[in-house]
């Protein structure tokens, strides 16, 4: 008798606990993982455009100073375009640009992408540059997004 009172005492605090969890991890906002899509460098500072998943419009923060802060809050995509022009005619060109930047182990790295071919994502070259006392030396260079998934350097395109 006393042992199924226990028993039944232990399951109902157990229950009691997992709901209060779910109850809390409802009220907390996930942050969803944002993926880099756009940088620009204005002066020492460098503007980060990531994109959330179902989301419609990016996320815009600015890394100055080895601190990455939000920027701006945008209520359409057209407003991002209209202080970031590049980013639109990124989406199609084949020159390399500035994707995002990465504060990893006391060094500082750009990477950026270039489209061999504009209407194939797949056809993407991704570089890493570690950028020091104003040099830029080419760290590594990857054929697709998807070998740069693989490196110790994805933390710069997707971001959590």
């Amino acid at each position: 008798m006393k042992t199924k009172l226990l028993f039944a005492v232990t399951a109902s605090f157990l229950s009691l606990t997992a709901f209060s969890q779910k109850k809390k991890a409802a009220t907390q906002p996930v942050k969803q993982q944002e993926m880099a899509i756009y940088a620009e460098k204005k002066g020492n500072d460098y503007y980060l455009i990531r994109l959330e998943q179902d989301k419609p419009v990016p996320n815009v923060y600015v890394y100055s100073n080895g601190v990455t802060k939000p920027y701006k809050n945008y209520a359409e995509l057209k407003d991002v375009v209209m202080e970031f022009p590049g980013m639109m005619s990124s989406n199609n060109s084949t020159k390399e640009e500035l994707v995002s930047v990465l504060k990893k182990d006391d060094h500082f790295y750009e990477v950026t992408s270039q489209r061999k071919d504009p209407n194939n994502f797949e056809k993407t070259v991704v570089t890493v540059y570690e950028v020091m006392g104003g040099q830029k030396r080419i760290v590594e260079e990857y054929d697709s997004i998807y070998q740069l998934m693989a490196s110790p350097y994805k933390e710069a395109i997707f971001i959590n």
